[in-house]
């Protein structure tokens, strides 16, 4: 079940942004192995945005923009935000072109959603199920 429309204020994001990344253990110390605190079933998400670290502008071949620190950081905390109100794990989530961060979900029923964060605390959704007219919004939402 996809609950991506839940409310997410930029207070709760950034408690999430601080205490699980960045502030008490710098990003560029920890291991894709074992890179923060329990993360349930968002944890391969993590260690995944962790990775990211390693990439350098052009990581592509075409120029695409490395993620920075402070857009990765953003991410991980919202990776805790969602998992700490019930979202499920995003299906795929990559490196974007032009330095994001992005989080994807597909589902059997033709449920696809993105959510790409492309700024520090700042994300944009978009949502798009069978029949309906695509969903977007800002995060954070308050």
């Amino acid at each position: 079940m996809l609950v991506l429309d839940r409310p997410l204020s930029k207070e709760d994001w950034a408690r999430q942004f601080g205490a699980q990344n960045g502030v008490s253990t710098p990003l560029a110390s920890r291991s894709a192995e074992k890179p923060v605190a329990d993360a349930g079933p968002w944890q391969p998400v993590v260690q995944e945005i962790v990775s990211y670290q390693n990439l350098g502008d052009n990581w592509d071949g075409y120029g695409a923009e490395a993620p920075s620190r402070a857009v990765m950081e953003s991410a991980i905390g919202l990776a805790y935000a969602y998992y700490q109100n019930g979202v499920e794990p995003p299906h795929r989530v990559s490196p974007g072109v032009a330095g994001s961060v992005i989080f994807e979900w597909q589902h059997p029923d033709g449920t696809y959603a993105t959510v790409e964060i492309d700024a520090p605390l700042h994300a944009e959704v978009m949502v798009i199920k069978p029949g309906k007219a695509a969903q977007q919004w800002t995060l954070p939402t308050e």
